[in-house]
């Protein structure tokens, strides 16, 4: 496994392989807890058994790993909008499975075109619709100013869906999942992202709006993170906002589906108080200012100046 691609905060250690053709099965660690791969033969192809700490966690035919592993990712330092491009499928599938299996004669489980078991749900088929849906902008708008728009959201791929679960609000009415926000993260720098905020589950087109953007207008602050020149030709504004509408509305299917694979009330978007709390000291790396590195790889600078004392008063 290449570690500097590796996202959780805690090693994984394979502790014991068996690999014969009629038995294949893996033991190891991550951080605190163990995990156990067993492949099964199946009449689809062949597949495989997950288990973390003795409980099963995926089997084929599952949209997406038990709720264990969603929380055990949490605990490990996982968050949507700081580790793009992942969600907790990928990282079971394309990161531990292959590190659990890497010796065995045969693999595991028989993967689709995104490198995952037929029919998990994932932030990799959500990124696909979305790519698809931006290519459909081109026939739909032909002309430079269409091409424009397209070249826009071409550039801005998505990246990350972040889940604000809320405890206070009911499930609904399906009762399998709160009706909160849902952020959908797109660009191609992380440090200047463009953020859509909905509701989730889907209720229907037009309730999509950028988020964070002050005083700017939409189309400046999309241009700018796509890296294109911020002034917008004529007609711009209403083919872009037709076609922000458009594509909200080609994901909101696909979006409801891959909510109700997350389980309800693990918070995934936290602010810089709850990033830190709980978080150990591993490392102090000197510059200006000095950075403390925590075990989730945060890094927190030190204030260089001491925090002031009274010289009088007191208790």
């Amino acid at each position: 496994m290449v570690m500097d691609a590796w996202i959780l905060g805690a090693p994984l250690k394979v502790l014991r392989q068996e690999d014969h053709p009629y038995r294949e099965t893996t033991l190891a660690t991550l951080g605190r807890h163990e995990l156990g791969l067993c492949r099964r033969n199946t009449e689809a192809g062949p597949s495989c058994e997950l288990f973390l700490d003795g409980r099963s966690i995926f089997l084929a035919g599952w949209a997406a790993p038990d709720r264990a592993w969603f929380e055990l990712c949490r605990e490990l330092g996982y968050e949507p909008a700081r580790h793009w491009d992942w969600d907790p499928a990928l990282l079971l599938f394309q990161q531990v499975v292959p590190a659990l299996a890497a010796d065995w004669h045969e693999p595991p489980v028989a993967l689709n075109a995104l490198g995952l078991p037929e029919g998990v749900l994932s932030l990799a088929g959500l990124r696909q619709t979305f790519a698809e849906a931006v290519a459909g902008l081109r026939r739909e708008h032909p002309g430079p100013v269409g091409a424009k728009v397209a070249e826009t959201f071409e550039w801005l791929p998505l990246r990350a869906v972040v889940f604000h679960d809320d405890a206070q609000v009911p499930l609904d009415f399906e009762g399998t999942g709160p009706c909160g926000r849902v952020s959908l993260w797109l660009g191609i720098h992380q440090d200047r992202p463009v953020v859509l905020g909905g509701r989730s589950p889907a209720s229907g087109t037009g309730r999509w709006v950028p988020e964070g953007l002050g005083d700017r207008p939409a189309t400046e602050a999309f241009l700018a993170a796509a890296g294109l020149d911020p002034e917008p030709p004529k007609g711009f504004d209403a083919i872009f906002h037709g076609a922000l509408e458009r594509l909200c509305h080609w994901m909101e299917g696909p979006l409801d589906a891959y909510r109700r694979t997350y389980p309800v009330g693990i918070s995934w978007h936290h602010g810089r108080r709850e990033r830190l709390l709980g978080r150990t000291i591993v490392d102090v790396r000197a510059g200006e200012p000095p950075m403390l590195i925590l075990d989730d790889g945060t890094e927190v600078a030190i204030e260089p100046d001491p925090v002031p004392s009274w010289g009088q008063g007191g208790i």
